[in-house]
């Protein structure tokens, strides 16, 4: 289940780690000293919504304002967060006991109602939540006492936790239980002092939070720097001291300055995304047309500089004990097999689509471009739409694309994460529009259900067997992932894999400034 936090904590000093999280003199001296921690950050967050995914950008800012029932440590383990404790009752049962006292950042109260109807909006299929393939086997939430969550699910789910650690999955007051409203008010570490739209946002130490003691800094200013080069150069001048993303070409000038800390890891995946509602990507050879039309190494090369692995087949970890080499050879580079299979589809001569990707974030430009070359090389006119980041989300969730450049960050290690790739808008943000893989996710439920590994794997490669003829989306490469900060800013660890985005975030509550 993972240690409590503070037991972590205290062994963790025991066996001479405290490196990872400052030492007691420097948090002291970080909060006597109200020191502010100045945040290049890669997108304006926008106005945060409850539940569907919007990016990294989003994530960090949601992991300092909010707080779900458990959270990723520096690990990238499981632990208590609101909930003070928690026990697997049985494989499809959960039992949480809150924290005794917790508040939102405005003073109401938090309770077990109050992430009763929280998991529940998340639940609702139309809200299109990060978690939602995770909650749609949620049978039941049980609230025997304003302390006690009893969560009960129609079918075992090994990673059900991962998945309420998510940034998405923080409990939010009912307020923000509706479409389009605002999620400005948490329980996290940090409250919004300030937000000048587009520029900047503001957050200051919570004294509401729980851990509140643990918290080493006074406040963080997120400075929004959607250009790539320019958020490097603030971090170089001295005008930030800390920036995420960044980018691929800006990797030797940031390790080659002796006052800067580059923390990369290798982290998520971009992939694909199709409009499956409207011809001609609904389909299916079409699809498969366009996996093998691309050449993953150009992309690579292009858009991070060599900083990546090209991506045959599904990304999952290889240390996960769930992992089947055959994973990852699905489809290969063969523009002559692309080209007979749009012939095979009618759509020989002449196609042309529109190709969504975002000005924000420039390997996904660069791979946008490098996409449409391979894509015109077999016959495929594609249009790029590269608007900013905000309008990008929104374009992608309501369908208005035929392709689409994407990047996933999935909280999970293990081929459950497939299940919100495999359905679409609405009901999850990270899949293609309009696609509902109801049997790809019904082959991955049932190994997630099973505890022999063999024979999860064999389940799940079944579910696999699908995504490679029916290519619900596409992998096309995984990135190596940075942040960068002065050599001044301590205890701040880039979590590897997929939690690089879902969970770094989590680290800014232990960062200190020396």
């Amino acid at each position: 289940m993972g240690l409590r936090r503070r037991t972590f904590l205290g062994l963790a000093t025991a066996m001479g780690v405290a490196a990872l999280t400052g030492s007691n003199s420097e948090l002291a001296l970080a909060r006597d000293s109200g020191k502010t921690l100045t945040f290049g950050l890669s997108a304006n967050v926008g106005n945060l919504v409850y539940g569907p995914s919007r990016g990294a950008a989003q994530f960090i800012v949601n992991q300092q304002l909010h707080r779900g029932l458990v959270k990723f440590d520096e690990n990238g383990r499981i632990v208590p967060a609101l909930a003070e404790s928690f026990e697997a009752v049985d494989p499809s049962t959960y039992r949480f006991t809150l924290r005794d006292g917790l508040t939102f950042h405005d003073g109401s109260p938090i309770t077990s109602a109050t992430v009763k109807a929280s998991l529940d909006y998340l639940a609702n299929r139309s809200v299109g939540a990060a978690i939602y393939a995770a909650l749609s086997t949620l049978a039941s939430i049980e609230t025997p006492d304003a302390r006690t969550v009893v969560i009960k699910l129609s079918k075992p789910n090994a990673s059900f936790l991962d998945y309420l650690a998510d940034p998405n999955a923080g409990i939010s007051p009912a307020s923000a239980l509706a479409s389009g409203a605002a999620n400005w008010i948490g329980a996290g570490p940090f409250k919004l002092q300030a937000n000048d739209s587009g520029v900047s946002l503001t957050l200051a130490k919570a004294d509401t939070y729980y851990d509140k003691d643990n918290v080493a800094l006074a406040s963080i200013k997120f400075i929004y720097y959607p250009d790539s080069t320019a958020r490097t150069n603030a971090l170089i001048a001295g005008d930030v001291q800390m920036i995420d993303f960044v980018g691929w070409e800006d990797f030797d000038r940031v390790e080659a300055d002796k006052k800067l800390v580059l923390d990369a890891v290798p982290g998520p995946f971009v992939y694909m995304l199709f409009n499956t509602e409207r011809a001609p990507f609904d389909n299916p050879k079409v699809r498969q047309a366009v996996a093998h039309a691309i050449n993953r190494e150009n992309v690579v090369a292009a858009a991070f500089y060599g900083h990546g692995t090209p991506l045959n087949g599904i990304p999952v970890s290889p240390g996960n004990d769930r992992f089947d080499p055959k994973m990852g050879e699905l489809w290969t580079y063969d523009p002559d097999k692309a080209r007979a299979l749009l012939a095979s589809a009618g759509v020989a001569k002449g196609l042309k689509v529109s190709l969504l990707t975002s000005s924000t974030y420039s390997f996904f430009r660069d791979m946008a471009l490098s996409v449409q070359a391979d894509l015109q090389a077999v016959g495929i006119e594609a249009e790029l739409d590269a608007p900013d980041w905000p309008t990008y989300t929104a374009s992608k969730n309501s369908g208005k694309y035929g392709l689409a450049v994407a990047g996933g960050a999935p909280s999970v290690t293990g081929p459950v994460y497939l299940q919100a790739y495999v359905v679409g808008a609405p009901a999850s943000s990270f899949g293609s529009y309009g696609y509902n893989a109801s049997d790809i996710v019904a082959h991955i439920q049932a190994g997630e259900a099973l505890s022999n590994d063999a024979a999860a794997r064999a389940e799940y490669m079944k579910a696999v067997d699908i995504i490679r003829d029916a290519v619900p989306f596409l992998p096309v490469a995984q990135r190596s992932q940075a942040f960068a900060r002065s050599n001044t800013v301590e205890g701040f660890k880039n979590l590897p894999g997929f939690l690089s985005i879902t969970g770094t975030g989590y680290m800014l509550e232990k960062t200190s400034i020396r």
